[in-house]
């Protein structure tokens, strides 16, 4: 079929993932790999996923990726059967938060009964007062600033891309800085490695 050829496919393999959340952000189980980690870029994951690493390479290129920022991240994301992201928000607004559904559990079966968090969705997201489910190739923007929280109550595992881009409203002579006094404060070991 021609339109299904015309689709990106992704070559994301959902036994391929060797990073898990440990932390208390979630509950459940949570894994990811990833392609940027704290603005940096995971060369490993070019060989394991040649395919979306070209795509990201053209987003790199276009310098929309929040790269050489702390804070800025980019892997696929596994969110195991029953498990859940608590409510969190990012630390600053210069990034824009792309969630690209490669696998989604339908969001109406599950364990979730209606409730104003859930509005009855067993695989949803909330941003702010928003609450929605995400559909297979439909890409979900939020600004991640706003307080967020995800959750999976179905028996099926949810992967996404997460692909954190500047935010449109901050100017090229603005990002250039922000890196800059990120790169420094680097250099002075206040953050990261020296």
């Amino acid at each position: 079929n021609e339109q299904e050829d015309a689709k990106v496919k992704s070559d994301y393999d959902v036994q391929n993932s060797v990073e898990h959340a440990d932390d208390s952000l979630h509950q459940g189980s949570w894994d990811w790999y990833s392609y940027m980690q704290k603005g940096e870029i995971q060369h490993n994951f070019c060989q394991n996923f040649p395919e979306t690493s070209k795509i990201l390479e053209h987003v790199r290129r276009t310098n929309l990726l929040f790269e050489e920022i702390p804070f800025g991240f980019c892997f696929f994301s596994k969110l195991h059967p029953q498990s859940s992201i608590n409510s969190h928000s990012a630390p600053m607004n210069f990034r824009l938060r792309l969630h690209l559904p490669l696998i989604v559990p339908d969001s109406s079966a599950g364990t979730t009964t209606t409730t104003k968090e859930t509005h009855g969705l067993s695989c949803g997201i909330r941003v702010g007062p928003t609450v929605q489910p995400w559909t297979t190739d439909r890409a979900i923007v939020l600004d991640d600033a706003y307080e967020h929280e995800v959750w999976n109550h179905t028996n099926e595992e949810r992967v996404l891309l997460l692909v954190d881009i500047w935010h449109p409203d901050v100017q090229k002579q603005e990002r250039e800085r922000i890196v800059a006094m990120f790169q420094h404060a680097k250099e002075q070991g206040w953050i990261g490695n020296k």
